[in-house]
């Protein structure tokens, strides 16, 4: 590491360290010392730029090659000159103070990641295991949505966010969750909620396929790291048609996005919002429904709209397709289309068809996240009403009633808004909730949880097994005992993640066991419904529940793939011993 390299690393640490000075309790003292530190890292900028200018030999052609570098210093200059006038000489503090330090820090990080070596190395580790890739993305896009969300613009009070509360927000709307220690409607401005919008739509997709997508776009052809990293994001084995399925991903996402946010657009504007109040709600709750995110502009989630059919319903369709996943999605198309024609064949078979449609098998994927979703959805339909009928919902009409339960069966798995108020649920129906939230939706979709494959897969091989059947069997197709395997893998990972966050709430907060593990499911789940203690946690317990919420996002698979060696360990094998069970 040379000498300027060192210089640059400091500057940037003690960068980092005036941003948290910043967000410390004012005092003259405190003032003071942030002055003196602001100069001081401003000293070791010049410092490094001049003494490269001067070590290199030919300085004209140094300036021609590192000119941006040296214009953003002198525009920096002269703003954080302006800034240090305003709040130093004329006692008032700029209104644009906050952009100074911002830049700086941003300016730094690009600088100092641009010149290691051996960060690039790093990196070029990184993508070649996929799991990693993936990991290292969102916990970057976790930490830059952070960093833009405590700048006093983004929040309503000037001040901005606390770093844990700022980390605590991105990482809920990076992670699709919905978790919420701010009031996002109160606590955040325009600029707050569009940050938080376009962090739900990057965790939403990930930030590989949206780069990814770029590249597609402007005719880049994909490495071939670049193509495992994308098939094991959409779960593919064949590479040969990626470009076209991560195009169609999407242009789909950004299609139904559109449609859904259409129709709210339609009902806010005959509710008497403006255009523009209209328009930006609408594409905030469309994306927030179709990323399950659970995000939503109201405190009360939706329950001022509870006896609203046309929000609950236009919501609860984009929860449902963003929760099944693309391929489910595109395989229920051909199905249904395939099945259209050959009804029509029957109905017209005397008007000139000759050959009837040939009709197109459901995969076995489609068939079980069909069905284990549909059961889902009518088992916590009617939990949710028979447990509230008489207690959260007793206010309600009998066809309200059923819209709710209808809505939180919904939502209750993956998505996190609420049509009815939490505070009042009963001790059963919250106990009820967390088996549905624990499941999640499909694998390959946004949402979290185990998975309703998973599901489908553990449910099979003990049907299987109760039947002494000798394959494990969902619909006419057997499941390999690889896939059994890596669903039970899943469950146990996601019991111990659960109930070891649930154990370690429990040592941090001072509130009833089930209402912890309500949160630590939810999070866990990435589904976004509280009992109404998250903004109570302390700072401990809100870093362990942005721990699960981070690890229910990115799936126990991808985390133990990352933690592997990834090499094998040889292909002994040893001989069958005799191990009692039961």
């Amino acid at each position: 590491m040379s000498k300027w390299d060192r210089i640059n690393l400091t500057a940037l640490t003690l960068g980092i360290v005036a941003l948290f000075m910043e967000r410390a309790s004012p005092s003259p003292a405190l003032a003071a010392s942030l002055h003196v530190l602001d100069f001081g890292i401003l000293a070791l900028l010049y410092w490094s730029e001049v003494g490269e200018i001067r070590q290199s030999s030919y300085r004209w052609n140094y300036a021609r090659k590192h000119w941006p570098s040296l214009a953003f210093l002198a525009g920096f200059t002269a703003l954080f000159l302006y800034s240090k006038y305003m709040s130093i000489m004329v006692r008032t503090p700029s209104e644009i103070g906050w952009l100074a330090p911002a830049i700086r820090n941003i300016f730094l990080v690009l600088k100092v990641f641009g010149r290691f070596k051996k960060l690039y190395v790093l990196f070029e580790r990184l993508s070649s295991k996929p799991a990693q890739t993936v990991i290292v993305s969102f916990m970057l896009v976790i930490l830059a949505g952070a960093l833009v969300l405590m700048v006093p613009p983004a929040s309503t009070n000037g001040k901005g966010l606390s770093f844990v509360e700022a980390l605590f927000t991105a990482t809920s709307a990076v992670c699709v969750t919905g978790l919420v220690v701010v009031d996002t409607a109160v606590d955040f401005s325009l600029l707050g909620q569009a940050t938080i919008l376009l962090l739900i739509q990057i965790g939403g997709l990930g930030i590989m396929l949206f780069s990814f997508f770029v590249m597609i776009a402007l005719r880049k052809r994909l490495s071939l790291k670049d193509r495992l990293t994308v098939s094991y994001m959409l779960s593919e084995d064949d590479m040969t048609g990626l470009s076209r399925s991560l195009r169609t991903i999407v242009l789909a996402t950004l299609g139904i996005e559109g449609a859904g946010a259409l129709l709210l657009f339609v009902r806010f504007t005959a509710l008497g919002y403006g255009a523009g109040k209209a328009s930006f709600y609408a594409a905030f709750h469309s994306v927030s429904a179709f990323c399950n995110a659970g995000f939503a502009l109201y405190s009360d989630s939706l329950e001022s709209f509870s006896r609203d059919p046309w929000i609950l319903l236009v919501v609860a369709a984009l929860i449902t397709l963003g929760g099944i996943s693309f391929g489910v999605m595109r395989d229920l198309r051909s199905w249904l289309g395939q099945t259209a024609s050959g009804f029509f064949f029957r109905v017209r078979r005397g008007s000139g068809w000759k050959t009837r449609p040939r009709a197109k098998t459901m995969s076995q994927n489609t068939f079980a996240v069909a069905t284990v979703s549909g059961a889902l959805v009518l088992a916590g339909f009617c939990g949710v009403y028979l447990l509230e009928h008489e207690g959260a919902m007793s206010g309600m009409g009998l066809g309200e009633q059923y819209l709710g339960a209808l809505f939180q069966s919904v939502t209750l798995r993956t998505a996190g808004f609420n049509s009815i108020s939490f505070g009042g649920l009963k001790d059963a129906t919250l106990f009820f909730m967390i088996f549905f939230m624990f499941t999640g939706g499909a694998s390959g979709s946004t949402a979290g949880g185990i998975k309703v494959n998973s599901l489908a897969a553990i449910g099979s091989y003990l049907r299987s097994f109760l039947r002494q059947e000798k394959n494990t069997r969902i619909g006419n197709f057997s499941v390999s005992g690889d896939k059994v395997g890596k669903a039970f893998l899943i469950l146990i990972f996601g019991l111990a993640a659960v109930f070891g966050g649930s154990l370690l709430l429990s040592l941090t907060e001072d509130r009833p066991f089930l209402q912890l593990l309500f949160e630590a499911t939810s999070a866990f789940g990435t589904v976004g419904l509280s009992a109404g203690i998250t903004p109570g946690l302390s700072t401990p317990g809100r870093l362990l529940v942005i721990m699960l919420m981070f690890m229910g996002r990115l799936g126990p698979l991808t985390i133990l793939t990352a933690a592997s060696k990834g090499t094998p360990r040889g292909a002994l094998e040893y001989p069958q011993g005799d191990l009692a069970i039961g």
